[in-house]
C-alpha cells in the first residue's frame, strides 16, 4: 500500500498492511534539529522516518508555520503577515493576533480584541476583522507541493489549527473568553459564528484539493480533565464543530481532530458528530487502557505514546517498551497512527534514535 491508501484504509477501518506513521515535531525549528543531527535536509529526514503524512499550510494560520522562514517571508510579502518594525520577531496574522516568532512553539503576544467596551473594537467583528479565505496565495504552501505530493502518494493534510475556541481566545485573551462564554454569551456567540463562518469557507476550499482527511483543531481538554464543562461545549462549540464537519464529511473525507490534554468528556458526542481519529492520545493525561474499553474501534487512536515524560525523561529501554505496550493496546484493531506526537527539542537523541527503531520495529500489526 502507499501512504495515501494506507491512511485512507485505517480511518475507514478497511486492513492494512502496517499502521501510518508520523513522527510529529513541535515546529520546524525542532524538525531541523533533529534531521541535522542525522546529517540531511528535512525532506530527505522525513523520507528516513518513513512519515505517511505531508502537511501544507494555508497562509492564514501563521502561529503554525512562522518558524520556516520561506514561508514567513512569502506571507509577508504576500500581505498575510507583518512585522513589528521595532520587533521584526513580533509578526501578526490577518486576524490581527500578533506572535513571537522567535520562541519554540506558538506564542501569541497580542490579543486585538482585548476590550469589548471599544466600540470601534466591536464594530470590527462585523466588517473587516475575519480573513478572506479564498485570498490569492493562500494555497501557496500547498500548490508549491503538490507535484511532490501526488508523485509519492503522500497523505496530504492541509492544516486548520485554531478552531473556534481557540481563535476566539486569541482574539479576546485566554482568561477573558472563558469569562465570556459564562457572562456575555451574546457577544462571544457573535465572535463564535464569525470564526466558524470562515471555517467552513476554508473547509470548502480544502475540500477541492486532493487530501486525504479534514483536520481540525481545538483544544479542550487540560493535563488534568476537561478545559470546559460538557454543558458549555454542548451549547456554544459542538453545533458550530457539527457545521465545520459536515462540509468535509459532504465531500466524504474522515476527520481528524486535535484538542490536547484530557479530552475524553466530550469524545462520544465528537463521535456523533463525525468524527473518525482523535488527535493526540494524549497518554499522560488519558488512560490508554480504558479508552480502548470505552471506544473500541469506533474512533482511529492518533498517537498515544509517553512523549511528554519516558520520551524526555526515560531511558532508551524505556522509549521502546513504551512504543511496544502502547502499539499493543490501541493498535490491535489496527485502528491507530504509530505517530509520536509533539516532539521537542530537549529529547535526548538516544531516546529518539530508540523511538525511531521501535515504531519501525513494532508498527505490523
Amino acid at each position: 500500500m502507499n501512504s495515501k491508501e494506507r491512511v485512507r484504509a485505517v480511518l475507514t477501518g478497511q486492513p492494512v498492511d502496517r499502521l501510518p506513521v508520523e513522527f510529529h515535531f513541535a515546529d520546524a525549528d525542532i524538525l531541523e534539529h533533529f534531521a541535522e543531527k542525522y546529517q540531511m535536509d528535512s525532506d530527505q529526514f522525513l523520507e528516513y522516518l518513513e512519515n505517511d503524512i505531508r502537511y501544507a499550510y494555508v497562509l492564514d494560520e501563521l502561529g503554525c508555520y512562522m518558524q520556516d522562514k520561506h514561508l514567513l517571508d512569502y506571507a509577508v510579502k504576500n500581505g498575510f503577515a507583518r512585522q513589528d518594525p521595532d520587533k521584526p520577531h513580533h509578526v501578526y496574522d490577518k486576524w490581527g493576533v500578533g506572535w513571537d516568532s522567535s520562541a519554540t512553539g506558538q506564542r501569541p503576544v497580542h490579543e486585538p480584541l482585548d476590550d469589548w467596551d471599544d466600540p470601534d473594537q466591536w464594530k470590527q467583528l462585523s466588517s473587516i476583522l475575519r480573513p478572506e479565505a479564498s485570498a490569492a496565495g493562500q494555497f501557496y504552501d500547498y500548490e508549491r507541493h503538490e507535484e511532490s505530493f501526488s508523485k509519492n502518494n503522500y497523505a496530504v493534510v492541509i492544516l486548520q489549527y485554531y478552531g473556534p475556541l481557540e481563535r476566539c481566545e486569541l482574539l479576546r485573551g485566554f482568561n477573558n473568553f472563558m469569562c465570556d462564554m459564562m457572562v456575555d454569551s451574546d457577544h462571544a456567540e457573535a465572535l463564535l459564528d464569525i470564526v466558524t463562518d470562515y471555517r467552513v469557507e476554508m473547509a470548502r476550499l480544502i475540500s477541492t484539493r486532493d487530501v486525504a482527511f479534514g483536520h481540525g483543531g481545538d483544544d479542550y481538554g487540560t493535563q488534568n480533565g476537561p478545559l470546559i464543562s460538557l454543558d458549555l461545549w454542548r451549547a456554544l462549540i459542538k453545533p458550530r464543530l457539527a457545521r465545520i464537519w459536515s462540509v468535509y464529511k459532504d465531500h466524504g473525507l474522515p476527520i481528524v481532530h486535535h484538542s490536547c490534554g484530557n479530552c475524553e468528556p466530550f469524545i462520544d458526542e465528537m463521535i456523533d458528530i463525525g468524527l473518525d481519529a482523535i488527535h493526540p492520545v494524549q497518554a499522560e493525561t488519558m488512560d490508554i487502557e480504558k479508552l480502548v474499553k470505552r471506544y473500541g474501534d469506533r474512533v482511529v487512536y492518533y498517537g498515544g505514546f509517553k512523549t511528554q515524560t519516558i520520551l524526555t525523561d526515560g531511558t532508551p529501554d524505556d522509549v521502546r517498551n513504551n512504543v511496544r505496550d502502547t502499539i499493543n493496546t490501541l493498535g490491535k484493531s489496527g485502528r491507530m497512527f504509530a505517530a509520536p506526537i509533539n516532539i521537542m527539542q530537549n529529547v535526548p537523541l538516544e531516546n529518539f534514535k530508540a523511538l525511531v527503531e521501535s515504531v519501525h520495529k513494532y508498527r505490523y500489526i
